[in-house]
C-alpha cells in the first residue's frame, strides 16, 4: 500500500492527440512547399507531372502517418487501464474469533482457521487509485453437512473477522482505505468469516469502491470454514447404523457441487477436493444398495 501523503511530481502537460496531429500535417505540408512552387513556376511538363506525384505521394503518407498516430494512441489508451490481475482462494489462516457459548452464554476466545481470498491488481495508469469500500455478494450458497440425521451443527461464530459472509442474494460491506501506486502492481488479502450457523461452499462476488461507484473484480466459490472440505469421503462401512449418511442427502449435495463446477465459476482446490470426496461417497452408497431408486 502507498503512503498516504503520497504527491506525485508535477510534469509538464503533455500535447494531445489533436494537437499532436496538427503538428505533423503542419510538418509533413511544409515539406511539398518546393514542390508547390514548382507547380505554379512550370507549364505542362514532365516535370509538372513528376510534382503531381511527390505531392500526391505525401498526401498518402499524411493519411497513413495519421491513421498510424490515432492507432498507437488507442493501444496506449487500452494500456493505460487499472485491471484485476487475479482472484484466488487458495489459503487460510489461524485467527482469533470471540464465540458465545449456548448454553452458559459466556464469550470466550477461540483459534480458528479463515478462508482468505488474494487480490491482485494492477494500475497502469499515473493516478493513484484508492479504494474506500469492499464489498462481498453471496451469489450461491451450498449447505455441506456430513448427512447424518439428529447431529447438531458447529459452535456459532459471532464476531472476529475482517467481512462476515452474507447469507444468499445477501451482501456484506466494509470500510477499507487502499490506495494503489501508479504504475505498480499490489495484492491484498480478504478474510472471510461467517455469522450462520451452516458450513458450506460459497460463490462471491468481489467488488472495491472507488469513491463514486463499486468495480467488481472477480467472481470465487470457496469454503467456509475452510476445514468444510474435510467432511467428506465419509466410509460407511465403518459407521454405526445410527450414524450413516443419508444417500438422498449425499446425492442432492454431489449434485449441486458438480452443477456448480460446470458452470465454469472459478474455484478454490478445496471444493473441488470437497466434491470428488462428496461424489465418491455417493457412489459408494450406491453400490451398498442404499440409494434412492
Amino acid at each position: 500500500m502507498s503512503n498516504p501523503e503520497y504527491e506525485p511530481e508535477s510534469e509538464p502537460a503533455e500535447r494531445t492527440l489533436f494537437q499532436r496531429i496538427f503538428r505533423r500535417l503542419g510538418s509533413w505540408w511544409a515539406r511539398t512547399r518546393p514542390w508547390r512552387t514548382r507547380l505554379r513556376q512550370d507549364g505542362p511538363s514532365s516535370k509538372r507531372v513528376q510534382a503531381w506525384v511527390a505531392v500526391a505521394g505525401l498526401l498518402s503518407g499524411l493519411v497513413f502517418g495519421v491513421c498510424s498516430l490515432l492507432q498507437a494512441n488507442s493501444d496506449a489508451e487500452e494500456k493505460d487501464k487499472f485491471s484485476v490481475l487475479r482472484l484466488s482462494a487458495e489459503s487460510s489462516r489461524s485467527i482469533e474469533v470471540q464465540k458465545r457459548d449456548e448454553n452458559t452464554g459466556r464469550r470466550y476466545t477461540s483459534k480458528e482457521h479463515a478462508t482468505v481470498l488474494h487480490l491482485y491488481l494492477s494500475n497502469n495508469t499515473d493516478d493513484l487509485k484508492v479504494f474506500q469500500k469492499i464489498k462481498v455478494v453471496t451469489k450461491l450458497y451450498i449447505e455441506v453437512t456430513d448427512c447424518i440425521r439428529g447431529t447438531g451443527g458447529p459452535v456459532r461464530i459471532t464476531d472476529g473477522y475482517d467481512v462476515s459472509l452474507p447469507g444468499p442474494g445477501g451482501n456484506t460491506v466494509e470500510p477499507i482505505l487502499y490506495q494503489l501506486p501508479p504504475r505498480a502492481a499490489e495484492g491484498m488479502e480478504i478474510t472471510l468469516g461467517s455469522r450462520m450457523e451452516e458450513e458450506g461452499v460459497y460463490e462471491l462476488e468481489v467488488f472495491l469502491h472507488n469513491g463514486s461507484e463499486y468495480q467488481s473484480v472477480g467472481t470465487v466459490a470457496v469454503p467456509s470454514p475452510p476445514d468444510v472440505k474435510d467432511l467428506y469421503p465419509l466410509d460407511p462401512d465403518v459407521l454405526p447404523i445410527s450414524e450413516r449418511p443419508d444417500p438422498a442427502c449425499v446425492q442432492e449435495l454431489d449434485q449441486r457441487l458438480t452443477n456448480l463446477l460446470s458452470r465454469g465459476v472459478p474455484v478454490a482446490k478445496s471444493v473441488r477436493t470437497l466434491q470428488k470426496g462428496v461424489h465418491s461417497t455417493a457412489e459408494e452408497l450406491e453400490g451398498d444398495g442404499q440409494a434412492l431408486p
